[in-house]
């Protein structure tokens, strides 16, 4: 999707990335920017949850947490979590999920405005979009 020059396109039109919900439902962990990163509102609304933490490729030294977390052991590489249980959800079956979730939660919604995606080319993004 990001590089059709490359891959091709499997998408007739691009994604438009700034009009996700992105203060409660689609949202990110918070890694270098409290004010931009992170969520509000409430758990039980989030769908989509970005680690944003590059594989492991964190600026330790920007880093909000002063280092790497490896966010993938957390949400997926858990002996304790039953991925398959709809039912329950993740915060509930591991407190170390839950930790990390509410140390990305902050108290408001971002004072920034939310920066359109970057990885797409000019001449990929709609009509309307386009620079």
């Amino acid at each position: 999707v990001t590089r059709p020059d490359i891959f091709g396109s499997p998408l007739q039109h691009p994604p438009r990335w700034d009009v996700l919900d992105h203060i409660n439902a689609f949202v990110t962990s918070t890694v270098y920017q409290p004010g931009v990163e992170g969520w509000t509102g409430s758990l039980q609304h989030i769908i989509v949850y970005h680690f944003l933490d590059g594989t492991g490729g964190v600026d330790e030294s920007q880093a909000v947490s002063g280092g790497y977390i490896n966010l993938y052991d957390v949400f997926y590489n858990s002996s304790v979590l039953d991925l398959a249980d709809l039912r329950r959800p993740l915060w509930e079956q591991d407190p170390r999920v839950l930790t990390h979730l509410l140390s990305s939660r902050q108290p408001e919604p971002p004072s920034l405005p939310l920066k359109p995606c970057n990885m797409l080319e000019n001449d990929a993004l709609p009509n309307w979009k386009q620079k």
